[in-house]
């Protein structure tokens, strides 16, 4: 159903962003993106297409806090998510204990049984906790002045992303946000993204968002490029490259907040790509769910792409930008079945029932 409320530009970042996801996996698990002895030229390419794609997941934790800062808490949504990812996390697992039972891992039962606990994805662990905090966040950021929000949006950039890279060169992680893979930055880029939605500043046109974007980018890549060789010549071995180029580096957060900014107010005047962008933005989470699984990420994914270095670069990056397409139809394709088995089962509102008798028992209790 298409509504006038719905923001088709932020349904549309969700989807770039899952897709950029998927490059960091080829790129990185796939093995697309190692450094070859007389084959830099390929690294430096694919790296520059890492870069620019390292911000996919400061998008969505963002994108969380833009519309969930004035959207209505629903309880249900959280038992339906985890459905979801049980039905892939046990699912998955299932059919390789079918097909292919000498693939298993150590702790597969209790990752495919305990999504969440196990941490079998990472982000959605992280979002869980997110979850039942965020009607508090959003009670302390509607609370706020603009000019307090403006200030509290600099105090987050300022500790948790600037000076937090510096340390980085000696291995300390003071604010323990492991590089971005945790609940405390998840709830971070939730703030901002609020923030964000809250104050009213004056917007750039979107093509210098745009130029920003591959500007820090870009600076991330040869400041990386630049520091490997460096340190190679002086310490025999590469050191301090990802300086810039993690989830929390100042420069990959202000890449995310870029494209937020382009793609809030990107207007969409065609009916026919709204319903396509309606039909398909749901479904993206799904993308991650497949093909992240430990048992496809560590069995299938892993070095299937390491063919790519031999290529000239760019036919190289080509490969990966194509891969990465296809790998997102064909979870996507997957993902329509397991929606159409939940509306056959009607997984919604047995939720927002099972929700509603718990609120009840709990009030009750009170």
């Amino acid at each position: 159903m298409l509504s006038k409320n719905r923001n088709y530009g932020l349904d549309l970042l969700r989807m770039l962003s899952m897709f950029l996801i998927v490059n960091l996996h080829v790129l990185g698990q796939g093995g697309a993106m190692v450094r070859v002895t007389g084959r830099e030229t390929v690294y430096y390419s694919c790296w520059f297409v890492e870069t620019c794609a390292y911000c996919a997941v400061d998008c969505y934790g963002l994108i969380s806090g833009y519309v969930g800062v004035d959207s209505k808490h629903r309880p249900a949504r959280i038992l339906e998510l985890w459905l979801q990812v049980f039905f892939y996390s046990a699912g998955i697992t299932l059919l390789f204990r079918i097909f292919s039972p000498e693939l298993l891992m150590e702790g597969s039962l209790w990752n495919a049984i305990f999504p969440v606990g196990w941490k079998t994805y990472w982000y959605f662990s992280a979002y869980v906790g997110l979850f039942f905090v965020v009607p508090y966040l959003n009670r302390l950021v509607n609370a706020l002045e603009e000019q307090e929000l403006k200030k509290l949006a600099l105090v987050l950039f300022l500790l948790f992303s600037v000076a937090t890279a510096l340390p980085k060169v000696n291995g300390s992680d003071f604010l323990q946000l492991v590089g971005g893979y945790s609940f405390v930055w998840l709830a971070v880029l939730y703030l901002l993204g609020a923030c964000i939605r809250k104050c009213h500043f004056r917007r750039w046109e979107k093509w210098k968002y745009l130029l920003a974007y591959f500007g820090m980018a870009s600076f991330s890549w040869i400041f990386k490029i630049g520091m490997e060789n460096y340190t190679r010549k002086v310490y025999g071995e590469a050191k301090f490259g990802r300086l810039f180029t993690s989830y929390t580096a100042p420069t990959i957060l202000l890449c995310a907040v870029c494209l937020l900014l382009i793609f809030e107010t990107l207007e969409i005047k065609s009916e026919k790509v709204k319903k396509w962008i309606t039909y398909l933005s749901p479904l993206a989470f799904s993308v991650y769910l497949i093909h992240t699984h430990p048992l496809v990420f560590g069995n299938i994914l892993k070095g299937a792409f390491s063919g790519y270095r031999s290529l000239p670069a760019p036919l190289a990056v080509l490969a990966v930008l194509a891969t990465a397409v296809l790998i997102y139809i064909a979870c996507t394709l997957v993902d329509i079945v397991r929606r159409k088995l939940f509306e056959l089962g009607k997984v919604r509102s047995k939720c927002e029932k099972a929700v509603d008798v718990v609120e009840k028992r709990i009030s009750s209790i009170e």
